[in-house]
């Protein structure tokens, strides 16, 4: 069975990016917040303003929501790469040792 199981030597490489895709997305998201509370505090509260925000509003929630869930998701993917990375070294560690042990 171990013939089966293979960590590929850029295994951490495969993963490094994500997290600076999340931090991107993190940034993205802070910037996203203060666009939606400018919206909010610039239109106003008159009919114009709330035709505005009757349009705008809902739109920017719903990317705000998306964005938030996708920054989620990716950080679960990272942290899951970076465990797999980890579980991996160590069992090619513990292999390794056994296998000069005997």
């Amino acid at each position: 069975m171990a013939d089966d199981l293979k960590v590929l030597s850029d295994l951490k490489g495969k993963f490094a990016h994500y997290e600076d895709y999340q931090r991107c997305l993190t940034d993205l998201s802070r910037t996203i917040v203060e666009i939606n509370r400018i919206n909010k505090e610039s239109a106003g509260q008159d009919e114009i303003g709330k035709t505005y925000h009757k349009h705008v509003d809902r739109p920017t929630e719903n990317l705000t929501e998306t964005l938030a869930y996708v920054t989620k998701r990716l950080g679960a993917v990272t942290e899951a790469g970076k465990e797999t990375t980890d579980t991996m070294a160590k069992a090619d560690e513990e292999a390794g040792s056994r296998v000069d042990g005997f």
